[in-house]
């Protein structure tokens, strides 16, 4: 959503304008609408045409800055992972005093309206600070929803909360709390949304509506992930459909030239004495359609300019247009994260893709055995029926058979005595028209008894 609000007296037109930038992707837009007066609150703020009605709170000690590519600060916003983009930047500086705050407050939101708040934040510095989160009744009351304490590195963080119950309409607060004086760092935030779903679990993502907690690492790569539909940029090779809904939803994928790398990074995630387990679906359809990979990074080795990590998963070359599922088991001492890299191949008509991302606190099991549909259930039931109620009729035959077969005089298996003992073992005859019937199958094996075998034996050699 682009929101505008246009204040000019005289009569005047509206143009809207877009610039071919290569050879693939695509510009779009749809439902231009027109209202008397200001815009309405947006559920999503990306600060890239002003404030989006938030304000400063007049009481604190700093204020925010809006600000795009900074020395000090995020070299990209997290809306267009640019330096051109722009976000709210509190900077840090020697003269800093533990406990000083800087907060910002959204417009007042209905208390029908919400039930998470969603935002990206960026902390960096030995001595930043901490980021807290309030949903802020209409009386004045805060509760704090989300906190963060400390340096998190040189990358955009998730952040999600769950909305209280309310009567009341309320605002969100975010602010910044000092902890000294500090050399260099500072903390950011950026792309703050309200959505009326709940709140999504922890490390899972089906991209029917965004990126989840998903990005691209700005900066650093050519390409990016794109959240796309069903026939993508590439319609003779991307998928046609999601694998999440089978529709035209969903999927993020990727454009670019011969040899240009694509990074999609997660949330951060702590260390599990069980490890986790990252399961995910992929779609790479095209020939000579390059090198998917996961790696999985942390503070440490990020801190020593690798951007990638330590790779854990690999596939290349074309797999037909189909999705197929990945699990990779994780074992890592330290809070990470996960890197999706894709260096794009030689062809132009290709593409890959990614859905149904899911990152659990336990080990890999193997996939769960594909259920038959609908329409095909009743017949397999129905067959598996059958053949188990054949193998009982044949069972109980072959037993009858060998009963009406076997000698009246048949000597227990217990007792050998007065048996005639070939080496090997024994077959019953069986008479039938007085005909009589070698057969292979008997329910009684005779004893072995050496007293039987000859006494003058050759050796094997």
């Amino acid at each position: 959503l682009a929101q505008s609000h246009v204040t000019l007296k005289n009569v005047h037109q509206v143009v809207l304008e877009a610039t071919v930038g290569g050879e693939t992707g695509d510009i779009a837009i749809d439902d231009v609408a027109f209202v008397h007066g200001p815009c309405h609150a947006s559920d999503l703020c990306d600060f890239e045409d002003g404030s989006c009605n938030w304000q400063q709170v007049p009481s604190d000690d700093f204020d925010w800055v809006r600000q795009s590519g900074y020395s000090t600060g995020p070299k990209t916003d997290h809306t267009t992972s640019t330096a051109a983009g722009h976000y709210y930047y509190l900077p840090s500086s020697t003269s800093d005093q533990n406990g000083q705050t800087a907060s910002m407050f959204s417009p007042l939101y209905p208390a029908s309206k919400g039930s998470c708040v969603m935002l990206w934040y960026y902390m960096n510095g030995e001595e930043v600070g901490t980021l807290n989160v309030y949903q802020q009744s209409e009386d004045g009351k805060n509760v704090l929803i989300f906190s963060q304490l400390g340096d998190q590195g040189r990358l955009w963080r998730f952040a999600q909360a769950s909305l209280l119950p309310r009567v009341q309409p309320y605002k969100i607060v975010v602010e910044g709390v000092k902890a000294g004086p500090a050399f260099e760092g500072g903390m950011a935030f950026d792309d703050v949304q309200l959505t009326d779903a709940q709140c999504p679990p922890h490390g899972f993502c089906d991209f029917e509506s965004s990126l989840c907690s998903w990005s691209n690492l700005g900066g650093v790569d050519q390409g990016d992930w794109l959240h796309g539909t069903g026939d993508s940029s590439n319609p003779n090779t991307g998928p046609t459909f999601d694998h999440t809904t089978n529709s035209t939803h969903g999927a993020p994928n990727t454009v670019g030239e011969w040899g240009d790398m694509s990074f999609l990074i997660s949330d951060v995630f702590q260390p599990s004495s069980r490890g986790h387990c990252l399961t995910f679906w992929y779609h790479m359809y095209g020939g000579h359609i390059g090198t998917l990979r996961v790696y999985i990074n942390d503070r440490k080795i990020h801190a020593g300019g690798n951007e990638e990590g330590l790779l854990n998963w690999i596939e290349t070359g074309n797999k037909g247009d189909q999705w197929l599922q990945a699990r990779v088991p994780i074992k890592h001492k330290d809070a990470f994260w996960f890197v999706f890299a894709y260096q794009r191949g030689m062809s132009t008509g290709g593409d890959v893709a990614l859905d149904d991302i899911t990152i659990t606190s336990d080990a890999c099991y193997p996939p769960s055995p594909i259920l038959p549909s609908d329409n095909s259930s009743l017949s397999v039931a129905l067959a598996v029926s059958l053949t188990l109620l054949a193998g009982v009729i044949i069972s109980i035959l072959l037993f009858m058979l060998n009963r009406k077969c076997k000698t009246i005089n048949q000597p227990s298996w217990m007792d050998n005595e007065g048996m005639d003992l070939p080496s090997g073992l024994d077959t019953f005859n069986c008479t039938t028209n007085g005909t009589e019937h070698d057969s292979d199958f008997s329910f009684y094996n005779k004893l072995y008894d050496p007293s039987t075998q000859p006494e003058n034996t050759a050796e094997a050699s």
